[in-house]
């Protein structure tokens, strides 16, 4: 009886010692997911606070936009939005930024998806230096080349048109487009494009019955990033365009006057400006999210 005495102390020792054990692993993963959750809410604050700065400013009074101390808490007025809508140069600028952006990456698409597949399927003398090329063209800052193509703007009559921003904004997003596009297609395997030429298909039926929609989250991505890169561009628009194709973002520039700021309409107009992306990157977001995670294998 006394040897077995041990041994039940030990089992019995050991059942709580197990219990404490899981219970400690439990009340670690709690604290470790409660931790990671307030680290991520607090992030999201600090990203959204100048939204609902901005927001709450285009929905104060003129006289409270910008009293400091600010003013927390008022009775909100759409006096700003209304004068926005009542403002036909505004309406104009908006609409030039919708067309042109549009028109833009539907046409950058039209170029640089063809463009990276070529890259990627054929057999390109001096590819890497090709591609490094294409990729010059976002290595100088926007300030170093403007003068250069207001003179050939001008030289071309395509000073202050909407077909000259387009150009210009396809000039931006042509080379992003092609890098990105060429590693989606790397990622693509050639197999399937010789099981449908196996059936029949030509080249081109395989690249755009089989490749494109394969690629169709990277079209996607670039499509969103082209969109946003020449939404919110004001250098070029502001060099290039003096009345006929002013874009948004120069209408609102011109709310920083040289002696005041009108701040309620400044904030009202860059939430108009703002909003319509917002809305297109929910409505797109797995898309987005799904191209940016895909076409990372790059074929040696």
């Amino acid at each position: 009886m006394a040897s077995q005495n041990p041994s039940q102390s030990t089992s019995q020792s050991s059942g709580p010692a197990t219990g404490d054990q899981r219970l400690d692993k439990d009340t670690r993963e709690t604290l470790v997911s409660v931790a990671r959750h307030g680290l991520l809410l607090a992030w999201s604050f600090v990203v959204l606070f100048p939204l609902y700065w901005l927001a709450s400013m285009s929905l104060k009074p003129p006289g409270q936009a910008n009293a400091l101390p600010p003013d927390w808490l008022f009775l909100p007025t759409v006096y700003n939005y209304i004068r926005l809508a009542q403002d036909g140069a505004f309406l104009a600028a908006f609409a030039n930024s919708v067309v042109m952006v549009s028109a833009s990456v539907v046409l950058v698409l039209l170029i640089g998806v063809p463009a990276a597949y070529v890259l990627s399927r054929y057999a390109i003398p001096m590819e890497r230096d090709v591609l490094v090329w294409i990729l010059s063209s976002r290595m100088l800052p926007p300030i170093a080349v403007v003068i250069p193509f207001f003179v050939i703007f001008r030289s071309l009559n395509l000073f202050d048109t909407r077909i000259g921003m387009v150009f210009m904004y396809v000039s931006i997003n042509l080379s992003l487009v092609v890098w990105v596009m060429k590693a989606f297609f790397d990622g693509i395997p050639e197999t399937l494009e010789e099981a449908a030429r196996v059936d029949g298909a030509t080249r081109f039926q395989g690249f755009r019955k089989v490749v494109l929609p394969a690629a169709k989250p990277g079209i996607f991505s670039v499509a969103i990033i082209s969109f946003i890169f020449a939404w919110i561009e004001l250098l070029f628009g502001l060099v290039l365009t003096n009345f006929e194709a002013v874009p948004v973002t120069l209408f609102v520039y011109s709310f920083i006057g040289s002696r005041s700021i009108e701040w309620g309409m400044l904030a009202a107009a860059s939430m108009a400006m703002i909003l319509p992306v917002v809305v297109f990157l929910i409505a797109v977001n797995k898309y987005l999210a799904a191209g940016l995670s895909f076409g990372v294998v790059i074929k040696e």
